[in-house]
């Protein structure tokens, strides 16, 4: 069996999805004030606020609900939100995506939940009665992705909720997925941060909707192929929220995140997973290529550029 691709089936998930395949580079050279350790910061979560006892930076700890913020200077704060303009999530309204995101998920009976943003340090908010316009840039990112995914993932009682906003049951992460609700929910972290890394964990998360909708069959085979690429370490690392290592690592010694993984390197990395199934030694090679056919068959023939 060797790994290809059906050209009329082949689809291409938008340039900042695909950019996850490339590494993170440093935007240290075109920020005035980006220092590493600012960059890092920024990267997980941190920002920098103006508030009436000056300029703070903080955010969540460990992604979690709890925060913590300290005082910084302008030149931090400029940093910040240069820094926030290339790769954040800046808030605003795109009415059009918000429309054609509601209608997609309405058509498979998906709902949409948000809560307001915060106003900084010490700040909570409650559900919106009606979603959040702030996230524009959100919904038009969650629409172009959910576009292109087959039909189907969308419409099975795996996902039933989308939630951006809030925390959910687990106050140490940066997303979740909760099985007896099929949510998926982008936390505030999630939604405050980084672009990049957003789209990583919104793909992440689909993906657990995804192996909790597998068959019992499927899991069993690509388990028994999962034992083989553990064993030889064949995973494939992206870097967002944290290095590619780290999600290699997590992808090795638990079973159902290599699933939810795997869903989202099938889509935004289809073209450089294949790359990498093909140079692999034999044992690997060929352990990858039953997982992914199996996952192709679950995509309904499709790929992924």
């Amino acid at each position: 069996m060797i790994v290809g691709t059906d050209a009329a089936a082949l689809r291409s998930m938008p340039p900042e999805v695909r950019s996850l395949r490339d590494g993170w580079p440093s935007r240290q050279a075109e920020i005035v004030g980006l220092t590493d350790e600012l960059e890092q910061e920024f990267r997980f979560g941190q920002r920098v606020t103006k508030t009436e006892r000056g300029f703070m930076m903080g955010g969540s700890m460990k992604g979690g609900s709890s925060s913590m913020w300290c005082p910084v200077g302008r030149d931090q704060y400029r940093a910040f939100r240069r820094w926030q303009s290339v790769e954040g999530v800046l808030e605003g309204r795109d009415d059009e995506a918000f429309a054609r995101l509601t209608a997609l998920l309405a058509r498979h009976d998906v709902e949409l939940v948000t809560k307001r943003k915060s106003g900084g340090p010490g700040r909570r908010a409650p559900f919106d009665p009606e979603p959040f316009p702030g996230y524009g840039p959100l919904y038009g990112d969650m629409e172009r992705i959910l576009a292109l995914l087959p039909p189907e993932h969308l419409a099975r009682p795996q996902l039933r909720r989308l939630q951006l906003g809030g925390w959910g049951p687990d106050a140490a992460k940066a997303s979740a997925y909760v099985e007896q609700d099929g949510a998926v929910i982008m936390y505030d972290f999630a939604c405050r941060g980084a672009r990049r890394t957003f789209l990583g964990l919104f793909l992440h998360e689909l993906g657990h909707a995804h192996e909790c909708a597998l068959s019992a069959a499927d899991k069993d085979a690509i388990h028994a192929d999962y034992q083989v690429l553990s064993e030889d370490d064949a995973f494939y690392g992206v870097e967002f929220l944290v290095d590619a290592l780290a999600r290699r690592l997590t992808q090795r010694f638990v079973f159902e995140e290599f699933l939810a993984e795997t869903y989202m390197i099938y889509t935004a990395c289809g073209g450089a997973l294949r790359a990498m199934i093909a140079g692999l030694p034999e044992r690997p090679r060929l352990a990858w290529e039953r997982v992914y056919a199996r996952f192709r068959a679950s995509f309904g023939g499709v790929d992924y550029a």
